[in-house]
């Protein structure tokens, strides 16, 4: 069983949180707390009711019932002012007017909550958007809409964000810088909520993760944890292949009678990828492969979020 830890200092609790869209359960009794300070990453497949719950968190939708405390006051019938002052949000989808510049959207927000001008210009710099400020967002990429729209949820300074995919279908460079911020508003005493299908990101990121999966949080914990749990490394091999001489589907008959459970393959043009247990029998196994393919290349490799997700989910 994978295992729970009970922490301290939360500056977010959830309790029991049920939310139904007619017949279909979205979330069936979700319970979190989140500590002050700390990023705490949303792990689950589409649908999985990620999404739902940062809605319900801050107030975009109502809950069927649950319990919803922030700064431990309870907010599951609404959010006062003072509250909302104090969370930023970053959804998957654009909240910016395209038609205005960088530099003018964050303007607009800012008057709305009396922010000086200093911290727009400060947040363009560190995000790396004030050379192309005076652009209409319109012609920006998704990676600098992205950018932008954490720029203009940290305008009044936050003690609580909340990113929703926050590097979903963005280019290498815009990802990194974000992860990078990521990181640094932790050290800057900022509690990060993140919703990520990426287990690499969580990984890297994350004090703690959550899984869910249809409705329910399956399992919470450091991803150390999870996955020193898993007590299971893996051995990962390229080989070369002819495949003039032997076709994908003879290889794949082949191939599926050599692994086991939770292994993998894939085939491409020219070589084939195996990832295998490393275990007592691993190179018995391997000698029919190896006598019939040259190896290209070999790398030892522990287990990841991803073969935690994969087992949890089974």
């Amino acid at each position: 069983m994978w295992p729970r830890i009970m922490v301290d200092d939360y500056i977010l609790e959830i309790k029991d949180l049920k939310k139904s869209f007619g017949s279909f359960e979205a979330l069936k009794g979700i319970d979190l707390k989140v500590n002050k300070g700390e990023i705490i990453g949303l792990l689950g497949p589409n649908g999985a009711g990620k999404t739902t719950t940062i809605k319900i968190i801050i107030g975009l939708l109502k809950a069927d019932s649950g319990e919803i405390n922030i700064f431990s006051e309870n907010i599951i019938s609404g959010l006062p002012g003072w509250i909302k002052e104090k969370i930023g949000v970053v959804f998957e989808e654009s909240n910016l007017y395209h038609r205005l510049s960088a530099y003018d959207n964050l303007i607009f927000f800012a008057r709305i909550n009396n922010v000086k001008k200093a911290k727009v210009e400060e947040l363009l710099k560190e995000y790396k958007l004030f050379d192309v400020r005076k652009k209409a967002v319109k012609n920006f990429s998704k990676g600098m809409k992205k950018r932008l729209m954490i720029c203009r949820s940290l305008l009044a300074e936050p003690e609580i964000l909340i990113l929703d995919e926050a590097t979903g279908g963005l280019d290498p460079i815009s990802a990194e810088i974000i992860r990078k911020k990521i990181s640094q508003l932790k050290n800057e005493g900022k509690t990060v909520l993140l919703s990520t299908h990426y287990l690499e990101e969580a990984d890297r990121l994350c004090d703690r993760v959550a899984f869910i999966n249809k409705g329910n949080l399956i399992a919470l914990d450091k991803p150390s944890i999870f996955k020193d749990n898993l007590q299971q490394d893996f051995l990962e091999l390229i080989f070369a292949y002819d495949p003039f001489s032997l076709n994908k589907k003879s290889l794949k008959r082949q191939l599926e009678v050599l692994l086991k459970k939770g292994e993998e393959f894939k085939i491409e043009e020219d070589n084939f990828y195996l990832k295998l247990f490393v275990e007592e029998n691993l190179f018995k196994r391997l000698n029919q492969i190896t006598d019939q393919y040259k190896l290209v290349d070999l790398k030892n490799r522990e287990g990841d979020l991803q073969e935690v997700f994969k087992q949890i989910n089974s």
